[in-house]
């Protein structure tokens, strides 16, 4: 096996665990809010609370690397990823936790993750090329397994969810952009260092925004929320979210997003396994669906890899 063909296995692999660990976000959330918590104090206290995570990761990951020669991100660079931070993790979740208040969260699932397609879509305007015939298939395959994962297939959507609907669809714009912004910049930077500076930037957001909205001096973490909270940083925030970033760094944008299309049908399995919500037929065919369709995506690129 090839030096590039490993990478890129690796880089897959990260990106799917990843994108199995932040389904378990909403796992995390639903266990705060039983214990009484608001979902603005949910959003603000994970991203500060995962600032010293990330500083842990990045200096890990410096060490790893010392002594190996390595280009140094410019200031440009290190500004573009904290206005990717904002972009997404900062304006993105402040218009998805909205959007949860107007439409059915199965709903507003299935719309966000129309961001893999606004991907594919960014990504052929910047190169001016058509993508391929395998990865347009598995887009379509992956979306509808999505679709059908979500439940939101069987949905009649009112006039009055239609401002919920756009809000989810700005925020999936934010997580496209992010995910080109990820490519693009890891190029030039670690993917600890994008990670840190972008969420660093979207905490230190999120503390101002608490602290002159709600106030740090109410917050108070009822019951077992200080444990919760912190798996939710650790399992549902930081090492998911370094995972993707070298994932992404590996195999591009195009692939990372598709692959993190394995997050929905994780949910929908974790959900049914923790709290016992059955999945319906659909469900469970939209599951494998998505599995299937991502898997033989990277079987190809493997092999296109080894024949080149």
């Amino acid at each position: 096996m090839s030096t590039d063909t490993r990478s890129g296995l690796i880089g897959a692999a990260l990106v799917a665990l990843g994108a199995i660990l932040l389904a378990a976000k909403g796992l995390f959330a639903k266990a705060l809010y039983a214990q009484g918590m608001s979902y603005h104090e949910v959003a603000a206290i994970r991203s500060v609370l995962a600032i010293p995570g990330f500083v842990l990761v990045a200096a890990i990951s410096a060490q790893k690397f010392k002594g190996k020669p390595r280009s140094k991100p410019s200031a440009w660079h290190l500004a573009a990823a904290a206005l990717a931070g904002l972009w997404c993790y900062y304006l993105g979740a402040l218009a998805n936790f909205y959007a949860l208040t107007l439409i059915q969260a199965n709903v507003e699932r299935a719309l966000l993750f129309s961001y893999p397609a606004m991907v594919v879509l960014f990504s052929a305007l910047t190169s001016r090329a058509l993508p391929s015939g395998s990865t347009m298939l598995a887009l379509g395959t992956t979306s509808l397994g999505v679709l059908l994962v979500t439940g939101a297939a069987d949905e009649q959507l009112s006039s009055d969810q239609w401002q919920g609907i756009f809000w989810v669809l700005f925020c999936s714009v934010t997580i496209a952009c992010y995910f080109m912004a990820n490519g693009a910049l890891t190029r030039n930077m670690s993917a600890a260092t994008f990670t840190l500076t972008a969420m660093t930037a979207a905490g230190s957001a999120f503390f101002i925004h608490h602290g002159l909205i709600m106030g740090w001096l109410n917050v108070e973490l009822p019951g077992n929320s200080l444990w919760i909270m912190l798996g939710l940083v650790v399992f549902a925030t930081v090492l998911p979210l370094f995972c993707v970033s070298e994932g992404i760094r590996r195999i591009g944008a195009s692939r990372g997003a598709l692959l993190s299309t394995v997050g929905p049908p994780a949910t929908a399995l974790m959900a049914y396994l923790m709290y016992d919500e059955r999945l319906s037929v659909l469900q469970l065919l939209g599951t494998v669906l998505v599995v299937l369709s991502v898997a033989l995506l990277e079987w190809r690129s493997a092999y296109r890899r080894t024949k080149s």
